[in-house]
């Protein structure tokens, strides 16, 4: 359980900077970013959970294989990175730790509890909301119906019917800034902001250990602002006129309510909104949106190629492992090809090397008991009842190869008389491919 927690941190970490990166793109290109912090924040959930239990088929090449060969099924996890895996970082630092049925159900508790304080907290706002809104007046403000509030807004409230709240204090502003206000909370019913920050905070309801989640959170509730200011400046108000607004609403920010897209922010957030608005295009600019796309697409390839920790039952997780790791080593030796090249299966923990002599090691993974496989080629590995593995047979474009085990003096033998232009086989593509 902390193995795969730890997996889902690092994974959210490296999503969220690769949004940073688009945002600083997007925001280069003066283009809206509140969407790449709201996939963000479901790739935070939802990766993890895809890769650490989805399976996919993958199809025969009709011609090429041979089609009595079945079609594999391959777990989405066994396509990553096993050295980028968390729980192998945490095993090479700490030492082999083994599972711990308490310390999982103490998570497991912790984890309910925290989801259910949140979402309790976050009902309880909802209904206090509800309770103060009965007291507002309605009224209209730049011709716009609104609600108005003694100590509330302006700030867009509700999930179902959302509606604008101000300030009573703004009754007593000049027209034109009344008239900015107003434009600003338009232009967030208009753009659904405050469902899309209410989803958000269901979504940081199912993992409120996250961290990298809660920040994700932050960053969308300021990517919102920074869209709707753009907004508001397309419709043709003066900028200078609008931030002189926005620094009138923050010196008198009125108080927050849960569950909201509002015009006022903390002080160091409206100071970045500001800048942003007057921020000019350099002769680079082009330049440095593409150079952070690329880092922030980089940055998500990094976070689907970690490898997840082991599947399985707490308390049985420890045995299996035990168990799965001796069945491996079982296999790890020497099978013989001719009387020049061999075949040396090697083991990095959880994950099968084959390596032809003369030529690099590639991963093999299994898709079944005994049955192994690399791109379009299959191995076979030959186990008597007693647990010894003898042989194996290596199957590729429709020919069985067998492969007799032989012992480390043999195969040392054999490899000393290699010469390349035996040319026993090659790699094409970074598959096994042996020469007749």
């Amino acid at each position: 359980m902390l193995a795969w927690m730890s997996y889902v941190i690092v994974v959210s970490l490296l999503l969220s900077l690769a949004a940073l990166a688009l945002e600083r793109s997007a925001r280069v290109r003066q283009k809206p970013t509140r969407w790449l912090w709201g996939t963000s924040m479901i790739a935070s959930l939802l990766v993890p959970l895809v890769i650490s239990s989805v399976s996919v088929q993958i199809p025969r090449l009709t011609g090429v294989v041979d089609p009595a060969i079945p079609q594999r099924v391959v777990a989405l996890r066994q396509m990553t990175a096993s050295g980028l895996s968390p729980s192998g970082w945490l095993s090479a630092t700490a030492g082999p730790f083994p599972a711990s049925p308490d310390l999982d159900r103490l998570l497991q508790v912790g984890w309910g509890a925290a989801s259910t304080i949140l979402l309790l907290a976050i009902l309880a706002g909802s209904v206090q909301l509800n309770w103060r809104r009965r007291r507002w007046e309605r009224g209209n403000m730049a011709g716009v119906p609104v609600h108005m509030s003694e100590d509330a807004g302006p700030a867009i409230v509700g999930l179902l019917a959302p509606h604008i709240v101000v300030p009573r204090w703004l009754v007593q502003c000049p027209p034109d800034v009344q008239e900015l206000v107003i434009a600003h909370e338009q232009g967030h019913l208009e753009a659904h902001d405050a469902r899309l920050v209410t989803t958000a905070l269901g979504l940081l309801v199912c993992m409120p250990w996250n961290l990298p989640l809660w920040w994700q959170l932050r960053r969308l509730r300021f990517a919102v602002e920074i869209d709707c200011d753009a907004r508001v400046l397309r419709r043709g108000y003066d900028v200078s006129r609008y931030g002189e607004t926005l620094i009138a609403v923050g010196e008198r920010q009125s108080a927050t309510i849960a569950m909201v897209a509002a015009m006022s922010e903390p002080r160091s957030l409206l100071e970045q909104r500001i800048r942003n608005m007057l921020r000019k295009q350099t002769n680079y600019a082009h330049a440095t949106a593409v150079a952070l796309a690329c880092l922030g697409i980089a940055f998500a390839v990094g976070a689907a190629e970690i490898s997840p920790p082991n599947n399985g039952d707490p308390g049985q997780s420890a045995s299996q492992s035990v168990a799965d790791t001796k069945i491996l080593d079982g296999r790890i030796g020497f099978y013989q090809v001719n009387d020049n090249a061999v075949l040396t299966i090697t083991s990095n923990g959880q994950q099968l090397n084959a390596q032809l002599t003369g030529q690099p090691a590639v991963p093999i993974y299994e898709q079944s008991n005994g049955e192994f496989f690399y791109k379009d080629a299959e191995i076979s590995f030959i186990t008597e009842p007693h647990g010894q593995t003898t042989s194996l047979i290596l199957r590729k474009y429709g020919v069985n190869v067998p492969m007799k085990r032989i012992d480390a003096a043999t195969a040392q033998r054999i490899a000393s008389t290699y010469r390349p232009a035996h040319r026993p086989g090659k790699f094409v593509g970074g598959a096994l491919v042996m020469l007749p």
